[in-house]
């Protein structure tokens, strides 16, 4: 199922946000209260190391990342974790 490619106009495409931070929150065992807490790309890296154990080194992601220019890393590592496992999702990091 992983490989099915979704259109446009699929559903998970029109999911609001209370929706998608309660799956975040019931997922990751996490209490977000708003879905600006994920900008940083750490709960983006938790996320993809749940789907996919040890494709991230949890370690390395900056937890702490307020700034954009501290969010870089983290999109990094999720990118290079999209590569491994082949996820056909670029991220076009210089541009964060």
């Amino acid at each position: 199922m992983a490989d099915r490619s979704i259109g446009i106009m699929d559903p998970a495409y029109f999911v609001g946000r209370r929706e998608l931070l309660e799956w975040i929150n019931a997922t990751l065992s996490l209490n977000l209260s708003k879905i600006e807490q994920t900008a940083s790309g750490a709960v983006a890296c938790q996320l993809m190391e749940a789907m996919f154990p040890g494709s991230i080194d949890m370690r390395k992601v900056n937890w702490e990342a307020k700034q954009d220019f501290q969010f870089v890393p983290n999109y990094k590592l999720l990118q290079k974790a999209f590569r491994t496992h082949q996820v056909s999702r670029h991220i076009d990091v210089p541009k964060l």
